[in-house]
């Protein structure tokens, strides 16, 4: 999928490299939906995991959130479906940390209310910015393939 939005941005096969060893887009939408199941576990008491709200909230810690705030920057800032990412991706981080919060607070019903209400959907939204920004690479794919 990446090499798709390399092309469509006119890297170079040597930058395409360079920001596919940064970043696997798949793997990184993967990782993001494997948060539900990380807070879940969290959640009934099966995870031995230490999470920390204050760690969690910080959008630029993970692997597409540090490709986010390097390469991609770099390569794609200027485009307003990245920049709609950037924006998403920041809200997924903050609604995770508020789970993770209230249930610290003691706050169960609240926690699974932010896991099932605004942290759905905002996974849900940083998968489609990722999804959109595919989708518009493809579209100028085809145009040029056309002329």
């Amino acid at each position: 999928m990446f090499s798709k939005i390399a092309a469509a941005f006119g890297l170079t096969k040597s930058e395409d490299r360079e920001v596919t060893e940064v970043i696997n887009i798949y793997d990184a939408v993967l990782a993001h939906q494997a948060w539900k199941k990380r807070l879940v576990e969290y959640l009934d008491g099966r995870s031995k995991e230490d999470l920390q709200p204050s760690k969690i909230c910080k959008d630029d810690l993970c692997v597409l959130g540090k490709w986010i705030y390097s390469g991609g920057k770099t390569q794609f800032g200027e485009q307003p479906t990245f920049v709609k990412l950037v924006d998403e991706h920041a809200k997924f981080h903050v609604n995770a940390a508020q789970v993770v919060e209230a249930h610290q607070e003691g706050k169960e019903e609240l926690a699974r209310e932010i896991l099932a209400g605004s942290f759905e959907e905002q996974s849900r939204r940083t998968v489609n910015c990722l999804a959109r920004l595919n989708a518009l690479v493809e579209e100028h794919n085809q145009k040029l393939e056309n002329k």
